[in-house]
């Protein structure tokens, strides 16, 4: 699939080059020949210790280079993992087998690259043009009707990521929390959602409403910005594979974002 660079300063380039024991310049030229040897470059453990086990700590890491550099991490551990624990409940996660949509998402750079950067516009998210909370789906929904045809497709993109980073980041907040009528109603209209694809928004027999819910919208909102040909290809393949996306991100936030114990029930 066709994808963009990520976006990299000389002192990021600088910090990549002290870890490989190499030059700038002679990264800038081997980059330059080869722009997907950056993936094994992201890779490389000497690299990955560097950036996480700050072994360089007098350079300042860019949002982009550590996030980067983490999901790849996060990746090659996937690869050679037999199970992966599960969120189940607030606090409690369960030991599961079932790793390989995981390692099916993460086998593809520019799905890596997307996560990197959709967590880094989080790091430090910017005051955006409409007056609302930019974090509440609720709000930034009802300007959807309101804005150009360009704002919009930015606007629904902006709504697909919200839902997957509260899903994805923060499942204890999300995970169990059922939307009200009202809500689903409001929130999924926004895409044209049917009465019967409304109703799997508000399963109460679910153990996990909602993150079913923040899945399903989040891949309706970027399905629905993927239609214009200023957003990239991977968003229509991310929303293709929702729940890999946020257990993925689960995944990165548990073992490395917010690491969270293990909680296992015991048997009597």
């Amino acid at each position: 699939m066709a994808r963009r660079r990520i976006d990299l300063g000389e002192s990021d380039i600088a910090l990549l080059a002290d870890a490989l024991g190499t030059t700038s310049d002679a990264l800038h030229l081997e980059l330059e020949r080869r722009p997907r040897h950056l993936d094994d470059v992201l890779a490389k453990p000497e690299v990955a210790e560097a950036i996480l086990g700050g072994s360089i700590a007098s350079v300042t890491v860019s949002p982009a280079l550590f996030f980067a550099v983490l999901v790849h991490r996060a990746a090659d551990e996937l690869a050679g993992s037999e199970w992966v624990n599960e969120w189940v409940s607030p606090g409690m996660r369960l030991p599961v087998f079932d790793v390989e949509p995981l390692v099916e998402f993460t086998d593809a750079p520019g799905r890596l690259l997307f996560t990197a950067d959709l967590l880094v516009g989080f790091t430090a998210p910017s005051n955006g043009p409409l007056p609302v909370e930019q974090l509440d789906l609720d709000d930034l929904v009802d300007w959807l009707d309101a804005v150009d045809p360009a704002d919009r497709v930015r606007l629904l993109r902006r709504l697909g990521d919200i839902a997957l980073f509260q899903a994805g980041v923060f499942p204890d907040s999300n995970g169990t929390t059922l939307l009200s009528t009202s809500q689903a109603e409001h929130l999924g209209r926004s895409v044209g959602m049917t009465d019967d694809e409304l109703g799997q928004l508000i399963d109460p027999a679910s153990p996990t409403p909602g993150l079913d819910a923040l899945e399903t919208l989040s891949s309706a909102w970027y399905t629905a910005a993927a239609g214009s040909p200023h957003e990239p290809v991977v968003l229509r393949d991310v929303a293709h594979r929702i729940r890999a996306a946020r257990r993925f991100l689960n995944y990165v936030t548990d073992r490395y974002l917010h690491p969270a114990p293990t909680a296992w029930p015991l048997s009597a």
